[in-house]
């Protein structure tokens, strides 16, 4: 198999069970998978399908910006050091530029896979229910959700215990009450799914079927805390911790076979942080000073 191998998952007849395309038409099959190869990871996309992926999400990303600066500079009659303290400091716009970015790229994977692969577009990603053969289903999901919270507690004792860098680059949009809630409708309710989409379900089954499933789930956690490293630049502890958590959500998604469990425990890991946030704040009335 090579890196950019098209070959299309060949599920047994009566295994199919339940998922997110019902009624969708199978995914036609092409070349065969090799036997040791695991279901999980068979998808019609490769490694050139991944590189077109990142090269639309800089390229998007590019135009976008400039579209934006050329708008806030010329409409608004922004100085450079104004237009970047703006993008720097207002919550409710990275939000809502986040929000739109990841929404292109999303549409952008729809179409590679419905009409690019012609294949159904939530089952391939691994979006489908969690089966266990020696437990309860509700279990799992349980399972899950309590992983999500143990690991934030993990990261955030960690992080006190080696030391935290004060003054990020993120830190800049906590300066108010509505900033903060911003920050936490997009990190509780989309950040995770539009994460677990790209990185679990599209990325890690290409690494995995190149370099091994070890490897896989290492590059895709490790893709993952550096994609947040501009946020915590200087924050070299916390970036690292951000790996960690990377590499233990594609444990998740690898043991399980679906991209669920790693959301689940994303979400529930995201949820637990902002919940101490708001704990240490005081119902965010005493939110600490921005430097």
């Amino acid at each position: 198999m090579t890196f950019s191998d098209p070959a299309n998952p060949v599920v047994p007849e009566g295994s199919r069970t339940p998922d997110f395309d019902a009624g969708a038409p199978e995914i036609p099959p092409r070349l065969p998978e090799p036997e040791h190869v695991p279901e999980d990871i068979r998808t019609p996309w490769g490694g050139v399908e991944l590189l077109l992926l990142l090269g639309f999400a800089l390229g998007s990303l590019i135009f976008l910006e400039v579209i934006l600066e050329v708008l806030l500079v010329v409409h608004f009659h922004m100085t450079r050091d104004q237009l970047v303290k703006f993008l720097g400091t207002n919550a409710a716009f990275a939000v809502g530029f986040q929000a739109f970015w990841s929404g292109i790229i999303f549409l952008f994977l729809f179409l590679m896979i419905r009409q690019y692969n012609h294949a159904p577009f939530w089952s391939s990603l691994r979006w489908r229910k969690i089966h266990s053969r020696n437990r309860p289903a509700a279990l799992v999901y349980i399972a899950c959700g309590l992983g999500g919270v143990a690991l934030a507690f993990l990261i955030a004792i960690s992080s006190r215990f080696v030391g935290e860098k004060k003054n990020l680059p993120i830190e800049q949009l906590f300066r108010t009450r509505s900033d903060v809630i911003w920050l936490m409708v997009f990190g509780i309710v989309f950040a995770p799914f539009f994460e677990e989409t790209v990185f679990r379900g599209y990325l890690y089954p290409v690494f995995a079927r190149k370099w091994g499933i070890p490897t896989g789930i290492f590059t895709t956690g490790l893709l993952f805390g550096l994609m947040h490293a501009i946020q915590l630049w200087g924050g070299w502890v916390q970036i690292s911790l951000l790996i960690l958590v990377g590499i233990i959500l594609t444990v998740a998604r690898a043991r399980t076979g679906s991209v669920v469990a790693s959301y689940l425990m994303h979400v529930c890991y995201n949820t637990v942080l902002f919940a101490g946030y708001v704990i240490g704040t005081h119902g965010l009335t005493k939110l600490p000073p921005v430097h």
